[in-house]
């Protein structure tokens, strides 16, 4: 392996002839230096090349200006924008963010809490796997101080500040619409236990039909994972069995795209046969070719919303304080 060859303070300090704290001072513009000196070290420190340890500063200031972004999946375009607003609006407030992917396993996503925690992250964005999994390690983050704010997803259990839409009343009007579109044996396709989302999402349905005096029919009710083949296998599945659905409501984008996939593959149409509507207005499901319903969550809109609650939970004295809730405006579109 080769070893990285990096300037140090101590380096810089024998060059000058002064001590390693004095080098520290002047860098941090101490008033216990003078200015001569400070910006004779500059001076040195910029034609040597030299960079601050950033871990090192974070233990000295206990501050590190640097975000946690936990994120479930960048395959769904939702997700690619959110963590766009993340990181640009984290930039203007003067922090940096390290952004971790779990792909909705449990296991990877508490690796990568420790591992945040390890860094001494100032702060961190949750949006979390299902599940209780990962409980004992939301207490270790808590008893550390570090902010969390959930972003997306609710925790349940935990009064994290939040930004997220209404999902209960996005999937009312999601299936609100098909109704009104004259469909009346509406499949609900997705994990309905475990996120927030998913469980709201399924209650939206459920209200819809409820509303619209539509008889409820469990075997129209799927649970799948939020994978693009259990979406595919358990349309696929639906429809050999000889359920005879007008319209499906996907939890999730790649869900939809797998039972998308299945019902064209049976020789059906979208959505002549059969309506499909989604969630995140994702940009992977237009690969169909085909018309779709989607809510348009605003995750860019999200993503920067959330950045600011957890910067103002950082730099204010907030812990006395009701976790404050946003909700983000969403908005239903054909496509």
């Amino acid at each position: 392996m080769i070893k990285r060859n990096k300037i140090t303070l101590k380096e810089i300090a024998e060059l000058l002839g002064v001590t390693t704290a004095t080098v520290s001072k002047a860098l941090r513009d101490s008033p216990d230096i003078s200015e001569r000196t400070r910006n004779k070290v500059k001076k040195i420190a910029s034609e040597m090349g030299y960079r601050p340890n950033i871990l090192a500063r974070t233990l000295i200031q206990r501050r590190s200006y640097i975000l946690g972004v936990i994120i479930p999946d960048l395959r769904i375009s939702f997700f690619s924008e959110a963590t766009r607003g993340i990181y640009e609006q984290a930039r203007l407030r003067d922090y940096e963010t390290i952004l971790m992917v779990h792909d909705e396993n449990p296991e990877v996503e508490r690796k990568n809490l420790l591992f945040l925690s390890d860094l001494h992250v100032d702060g961190i964005l949750l949006n979390a796997a299902a599940g209780i999994y990962n409980y004992n390690v939301y207490h270790k983050l808590i008893a550390e101080g570090i902010p969390i704010v959930c972003y997306d997803r609710k925790l349940d259990d935990f009064d994290f500040p939040s930004v997220t839409i209404d999902d209960q009343e996005a999937a009312f009007k999601l299936t609100s619409e098909m109704i009104d579109a004259g469909r009346k044996r509406i499949i609900f396709l997705g994990p309905h236990r475990g996120i927030s989302v998913a469980k709201e999402r399924y209650q939206g349905y459920f209200n819809a039909l409820l509303y619209h005096h539509i008889d409820f029919n469990p075997d129209f009710v799927i649970d799948t994972d939020l994978s693009r083949d259990d979406g595919y296998e358990k349309m696929e599945l639906a429809l050999k069995n000889g359920i005879k659905p007008d319209g499906v409501i996907c939890v999730g984008a790649l869900t939809a795209y797998g039972a998308g996939n299945a019902i064209l593959k049976s020789r059906l149409s979208i959505p002549s046969d059969i309506m499909l509507g989604e969630f995140g207005d994702n940009d992977v499901n237009t690969r169909l070719g085909v018309p779709f319903l989607t809510i348009n969550q605003n995750p860019y809109e999200i993503g920067k919303r959330a950045v600011d609650l957890l910067i103002d939970n950082i730099e204010t004295d907030k812990k006395n304080n009701p976790a404050e809730h946003i909700l983000i405006e969403t908005k239903l579109i054909h496509r």
